[in-house]
């Protein structure tokens, strides 16, 4: 079949393409012959490379007869996953060696199968400017029939070329962002990709395997139709990754919304069922919704119900990864159907589905293919929240983000205020959010509380309207939306935002303090170790009221580590600590650092690059963190190679290998293939 996609065995990049003819037995041909060709020059022209991979003629005598009917079976192709088609030509050969041509499938390839489900945002049609299949790699991003409501008799049951622009019920639909990521995926990794949707604009029970909603003539729901496409395509059981973009509908108004336990609950339901009938299934993303769905003031309640219910389901599930839609922008929709006076529910391409398939590209790299996860590549939610200020009225709240190493900012700064999206809650209420810093991943939000109550959560529900300002790491990844519980004493922050920059032989310190005016004098302490600490400056506080900046720069670090904190001496004796920051003085001794293959099947192995000899501790982490195995060795100078083997002893998942030296530590994600 044309523009067919045959999944890849992540294990030697290859694919087999089985052929089978079945003809009559009166047929006037006495041989059939199958011409097998790659395009190299990669430009849709078969017959502009220097001839076929290979040409096989069987005679039809020696193939099966059944009722009339002759089966013959030709010895299996083999094609690689890459940015090359591959075509099939059909011959018939008759006794006096005439031919003629019987059938021909072109645009072939071999690569990885997703599914994208969900509402409207899911399907992703074309809807103001831009053009979704104005990719060159389109013909690698394929697709097969559509979600189409009424079932296959509505779609056509063959292969095709995806369709960025089309609706849900057109033919190949991918979905504006859909096209995005799988054409950049294919350009990036150099494998084609068959994206299967299944959108429909609609609550999250009828996505259910159970579900008794829109039957077709097959007796089909949406769930059970999609499972079919992929069952009729070849590739129900090759799916390495499921995007989820659904929730408005169960978030829209209060009275008719989803309980943030009922969408947990369903969506596992869901999830039990994918891992059931899809048995390859790696990963799942969950695209967290945003308000705009909604006609005037939007309900904030039950929509951060619903982002709550999205994160809590990605942060339970090591197999889980959440995408925020923050900084994507709404396009402003009446009319057909729309409820008056509009709404903010959809996007347009260049500064929303496309944005979309490139934020989310990085996390499917590294999930997926084993590309290093670096910094600020990755979407954030909290971990902890915590009051911070410093007397008997609580009248500061910090969050810590997930993505310790990120640096986060606001963006834009002009426009609205970006405490208008942020909420402190419990504990009687009455509270007025000030004014938000960051430094680094922690948000600090002061407010006013007059009734002097204690409150027990912080939320951010995000923004509805055009222009409005977000929360984004340095690499343009928005943090999603949460409510967050206050925990004391659950802050790992550095209540002095401490950071340090090497400059040649000198290192800066930098430290910001807030309620400065409370502080007397702040001591620079530096150690060897983390635990013993000498101090070697003293510096006064300004006195002034509101946040101020104090810089310091050490002349004469350590020779080789230097691990460095400001103590805070406040006017009524209390101290305050910064977390320790630790600066390598000396050149780093890794120069290279890889696990292959990527993702890991029947072996795993490291090499190393050493700029000097040093004993190593090789650390094996799975998603979450947790330390799986230690063990210590002696690297050379130069080039080291060893096994990984220990990964092999693990389920398939995503792992973080750490190489620890006494300079510096470097890591990266494995993926272990099924």
């Amino acid at each position: 079949m044309s523009d067919q996609l045959y999944a890849r065995n992540l294990n030697n990049n290859q694919a087999t393409v089985p052929i089978s003819v079945r003809m009559l037995a009166s047929s006037q041909f006495n041989q059939l012959q199958v011409v097998f060709y790659r395009d190299l020059n990669n430009n849709n022209d078969y017959f502009d490379d220097g001839g076929p991979v290979s040409t096989t003629t069987l005679l039809l005598s020696t193939g099966t007869l059944a009722n009339d009917s002759i089966t013959l079976t030709f010895p299996n192709y083999t094609i690689l996953a890459e940015l090359r088609q591959y075509g099939f030509v059909l011959n018939g050969i008759r006794p006096n060696n005439s031919s003629a041509l019987l059938a021909a499938s072109v645009g072939v390839v071999a690569g990885d199968t997703y599914i994208i489900q969900g509402q409207s945002n899911s399907y992703a049609e074309q809807r103001q400017g831009g053009d979704a299949n104005a990719t060159p790699f389109r013909r690698f991003v394929k697709s097969y029939g559509s979600s189409h409501p009424n079932g296959v008799t509505a779609y056509p049951r063959n292969w095709g070329i995806g369709d960025g622009n089309a609706n849900n019920v057109g033919n190949y639909n991918v979905g504006m962002w859909g096209m995005r990521l799988g054409s950049q995926i294919a350009a990036t990794e150099g494998i084609p990709v068959a994206i299967f949707c299944g959108g429909y604009g609609d609550k999250i029970p009828i996505f259910q395997a159970s579900s008794t909603a829109y039957i077709s003539a097959e007796n089909e729901n949406n769930y059970r139709r999609l499972r079919r496409r992929l069952a009729d395509a070849g590739v129900q059981n090759s799916v390495r990754g499921i995007f989820w973009w659904q929730g408005e509908s169960d978030g829209i108004i209060d009275n008719n919304k989803t309980s943030k336990n009922d969408y947990i609950n369903i969506f596992n339901n869901i999830l039990q069922s994918w891992r059931t009938d899809y048995p390859s299934l790696e990963k799942v993303f969950i695209v967290q919704i945003r308000l705009g769905c909604y006609v005037g003031a939007p309900p904030i309640n039950s929509a951060l119900d619903i982002m709550q219910a999205q994160l809590e389901i990605a942060k339970s599930d090591n197999d889980i990864e959440i995408f925020s839609t923050q900084n994507l922008e709404h396009i402003y929709e009446t009319g057909g159907g729309i409820p008056s006076p509009g709404w903010y529910c959809h996007y347009g391409y260049a500064d929303g589905y496309l944005k979309a398939g490139d934020l989310f590209l990085p996390t499917v790299r590294q999930e997926l293919y084993g590309e290093p996860v670096v910094n600020n590549t990755r979407f954030a939610y909290p971990i902890a929240a915590d009051i911070t200020s410093t007397g008997p009225v609580a009248t500061q709240v910090t969050v810590e983000l997930s993505n310790l190493t990120d640096n986060y900012s606001v963006v834009p700064l002009s426009g609205s205020n970006i405490i208008d999206y942020f909420r402190i809650e419990g504990g009687g209420g009455g509270y007025v959010i000030t004014s938000l810093s960051i430094a680094g991943n922690a948000i600090t939000l002061n407010f006013n509380n007059p009734n002097a109550n204690v409150p027990n959560a912080v939320s951010y529900f995000g923004r509805q309207q055009f222009d409005a300002p977000v929360i984004e790491n340095a690499g343009g990844q928005a943090i999603v939306a949460f409510t967050q519980q206050i925990q004391s004493g659950s802050l790992p922050i550095d209540p002095l935002a401490l950071t340090i920059a090497r400059n040649g032989v000198s290192n800066t310190l930098r430290w910001k303090v807030e309620s400065n005016q409370r502080f007397d004098q702040f001591i620079i302490e530096r150690g060897e170790t983390r635990n013993s600490f000498k101090a070697i400056h003293e510096l006064y506080g300004t006195g002034q009221e509101g946040t101020i900046q104090y810089d310091f720069t050490d002349n004469k670090p350590n020779a080789t580590v230097s691990h460095y904190r400001i103590r805070g001496i406040q006017q009524d004796g209390r101290e305050l600590f910064s977390q320790v920051v630790t600066v390598n003085n000396r050149l780093t001794t890794v120069k290279e650092f890889r696990v292959f293959p990527n993702p890991v099947a029947g072996s795993a192995n490291a090499t190393i690059n050493m700029n000097e000899a040093a004993l190593a501790t090789i650390h094996l982490h799975d998603a979450s963190g947790r330390l799986l195995s230690s063990r210590k060795l002696q690297l050379q100078k130069g080039n080291n190679q060893f096994s990984l083997g220990e990964l092999l002893d693990y389920n398939p998942g995503t792992y973080i290998v750490r190489v620890v030296t006494p300079t510096e530590t470097q890591q990266i994600r494995v993926v272990k293939a099924k």
